[in-house]
């Protein structure tokens, strides 16, 4: 009954109205299909519908299936499985979990644990058998256990994996491990000390993969079969890479971040315990179940304790053995999403009161996912998921105060703009949003829980004050900039490769904003935004940086290819497979280009 006297309420603040039906069921389902919000509300927003959100982000194809009282409640596809054929998405297409593809084999770990087959705790070296992870400087004292692997607290590389095309050579599990051809990433290694922090590593599931193959024999399609889909009545999911032939028809094709088809409709992960599952949103929903079900003991896989290891933080709060934590004002959730090529997922669950989500969809879109997550949310009313607010009202003159450039750090920084009565912020790189007052010069985004508070220092030069929306812990002051200060990333946006370098050739070499990695993540991450040039120039900073690194060569040579620059493309590549023969993938490419005739300068 509560759920109805919600859903009434509310209407009051929906653009869109469900029609009042006699089935409050087929009542919250409209509400979750009209209810779409940003991350923050602010008293008086519409919401969007799923199918508006859908067209707004490209997406093709979604499923989703609602879970709550420990069951699910109704599960729904929405959009096609490509935009060629246009056949529907239907509650058995399937879809590529990819990540997480790794709470599902955490699960069978520990249930191999349960029976006493291996133990999360010992040093993996005393696990393996076929092969041994490189000891080191970083692994005298702590060491790999399974369970720090499935944690990400191992210290062990490489973050994730690209997929290959289908029809081409894959790598063994042995070729991944070691980095050999035909595997087109590093060899997994440790480079911090283990137990220490916390660093996404798809490549600690490798390894974990072997302990199991090592401990068990056999295959790990065959024991996730046996330890928890086959329990879990999970039927329409396998870790079988490549998908079945079988299986293909009811398989969805995958569009990228600029809404292209993934021209072989999907990548193949032969990495199967981080990437390789392929399932639906019905039968994810009963792993999720499952994980609920376990913590209060009545789980069909898992013992209590077990479950409360995948739910419970082991080093850092937001992270647990093989899922994610999220606190919502003492409300805790599990959570774990995935990203493959021309597929996310998401699955969400509230630790004990039986509320959760699985959605799907063919397209690089994370974001309608989050908007998806909170219209469930609110409308099976899960604690404390969706912060709401007031806005309280400013003179135009008093908003003009807090106008200006705020430095974020060395490299970042973020304009503050105040116009018709509203005031905006704008970072580097991102789409301008309204900060709405909420009282005491506090302003809130739609798009973010934090609170910013405009202070003026001791100086009387004014001030933001990032603050914990919960308990007001500081995240940080960022100072207003004067006129004629810049920061280096600036250079990069005018597009002045040879001052940029200057700029950050100038900043200390310990400053986190010209750490290799950070400056490589930062490349990518504009080539993923479409601002493929912008990407190309930081790869140039990086190599004028760190000019013995095999790795920025083979990341500005990606560029090159990418802007069609074919002959540069093939000298850098050339330069990184120099540097390190282990590069399967430059020598792929590398072999391509020669092919079609191409010289490097």
């Amino acid at each position: 009954m509560r759920y109805t006297i919600i859903a009434l309420i509310l209407l009051a603040t929906a653009c869109h109205r469900p029609t009042r039906t006699d089935d409050p069921n087929e009542f919250l389902r409209r509400h979750v299909e009209t209810g779409l919000c940003t991350p923050v509300v602010i008293e008086g927003d519409s919401t969007w519908t799923i199918e508006e959100r859908m067209k707004h982000y490209g997406v093709p194809g979604m499923s989703i299936a609602i879970i709550n009282d420990f069951k699910v409640a109704w599960a729904r596809s929405y959009g096609v499985m490509d935009s060629t054929s246009m056949r529907p998405v239907t509650d058995s297409t399937l879809f590529q979990a990819a990540s997480i593809s790794k709470p599902v084999f955490t699960m069978a770990v520990l249930k191999l644990a349960e029976q006493g087959a291996l133990d999360i705790d010992a040093d993996v070296n005393t696990l393996l058998t076929s092969w041994k992870l490189p000891e080191n400087e970083f692994t005298t004292t702590e060491k790999v256990t399974l369970r720090r692997l499935l944690g990400h607290v191992a210290g062990t590389t490489v973050h994730g994996f690209p997929g290959y095309v289908p029809g081409g050579p894959l790598p063994s599990l042995m070729q991944i491990l070691k980095g050999e051809v035909p595997a087109n990433t590093p060899a997994i290694v440790v480079d911090q000390v283990p137990g220490t922090s916390w660093r996404y590593s798809g490549g600690g599931y490798c390894v974990a993969s072997q302990v199991v193959l090592d401990v068990k024999g056999g295959t790990i399609p065959q024991h996730m079969d046996d330890l928890v889909l086959e329990p879990l009545g999970m039927s329409h999911s396998t870790y079988q890479q490549p998908l079945p032939e079988a299986w293909t028809r009811n398989a969805a094709s995958g569009y990228l971040p600029d809404r292209s088809s993934v021209k072989s409709k999907w990548h193949v992960y032969p990495e199967l315990s981080p990437d390789g599952l392929w399932t639906t949103a019905n039968d994810l929903a009963r792993f999720v179940i499952e994980l609920q079900r376990a913590m209060m003991d009545s789980g069909t896989v898992l013992q209590k304790r077990s479950a409360e290891w995948m739910t419970r933080p082991l080093l850092e709060p937001y992270g647990a053995v093989g899922m994610s934590l999220d606190d919502k004002r003492g409300e805790r959730y599990f959570q774990h999403g995935g990203w493959n090529e021309g597929f996310c997922g998401l699955i969400y669950g509230h630790v004990s009161q039986g509320k959760g989500a699985v959605i799907l969809i063919n397209a690089n879109q994370p974001d309608l996912m989050g908007e998806v997550i909170r219209s469930i949310a609110t409308a099976y009313d899960w604690p404390a998921f969706v912060p709401r607010h007031k806005a309280q009202p400013l003179t135009s003159a008093a908003l003009n105060e807090f106008a200006g450039r705020y430095r974020v750090g060395t490299d970042d920084l973020v304009t503050i703009t105040g116009r018709a009565g509203k005031l905006y912020r704008k970072p580097i790189g991102e789409d301008e949003a309204e900060l709405a007052h909420i009282g005491g010069n506090v302003f809130v985004s739609r798009l973010d829980e934090r609170f910013r508070k405009f202070v003026k220092d001791s100086t009387g030069a004014m001030t933001i004050q990032v603050m914990d929306a919960i308990d007001a812990t500081s995240y940080g002051t960022l100072r207003r900039m004067k006129d004629d200060e810049h920061i280096p990333f600036e250079a990069i946006e005018r597009g002045d490769r040879d001052a940029a370098v200057r700029a950050y050739s100038a900043l200390s070499p310990t400053d986190p904003a010209v750490n290799e990695e950070w400056l490589n993540n930062l490349g990518y991450q504009l080539m993923n935004e479409g601002k493929v040039k912008q990407g190309q120039d930081i790869f140039h900073v990086n190599m004028q940086l760190y000019p013995k690194s095999a790795n920025v060569y083979d990341s500005y040579a990606e560029a090159c290819l990418k802007l069609g620059e074919k002959q540069e493309a093939l000298r850098n590549y050339k330069r990184a497979l120099a540097m390190n023969p282990q590069n399967a993938n430059a020598a792929r490419i590398v072999a391509e280009l020669e092919r079609e005739g191409v010289q490097s300068k």
